[in-house]
């Protein structure tokens, strides 16, 4: 199968539209952490926003593909993983650290990390809408860990 810019570009936004569904389970799971779980979820579908404007870019398929390696099997292989953990977390299989826990290693997974280094090889119109995806990872990874810290400390 050929991966051309649509192919790649729909993945990319379809992962933020799968980690969205997750931190909506979380918000209705979680309900004393909901507004933390709705603002990460509301930050996701902006993200998937803004990957719909680089298809103005008519070189974006050889840079995700090439230059930056970014592969749709990967992005497939996250996806199944997040709708795997959206499956454990509507089965009550989840706690609240378990949550945030799987919530900052997709923050942190190498999907993620690739806009930065896009970034180098794009337009300046791109790449600061790709600058301002990698910022919003860290910042969401950041607010994670620190959730994951203060709830250890509040449980020992």
């Amino acid at each position: 199968m050929r991966e051309d810019k649509q192919d790649i570009l729909e993945m990319l936004m379809k992962h933020e539209l799968v980690i969205k569904q997750l931190y909506e389970v979380f918000a209705a799971l979680f309900t004393s952490h909901q507004d933390f779980w709705q603002r990460l979820a509301g930050d996701e579908q902006r993200h998937a926003d803004r990957l719909e404007k680089l298809r103005s870019d008519s070189a974006i398929d050889t840079r995700l593909i090439g230059n930056a390696g970014i592969k749709i099997q990967a992005i497939k292989s996250s996806m199944t993983y997040i709708e795997s953990q959206v499956a454990r977390a509507q089965g009550g299989q989840l706690g609240l650290v378990q949550a945030l826990s799987i919530a900052r290693d997709f923050e942190s997974a190498l999907v993620e990390k690739h806009f930065s280094k896009l970034s180098d090889l794009a337009s300046r119109e791109i790449k600061s809408t790709l600058m301002e995806l990698a910022a919003e990872t860290e910042r969401h990874r950041k607010a994670l860990v620190d959730a994951i810290d203060s709830e250890k400390r509040q449980s020992s």
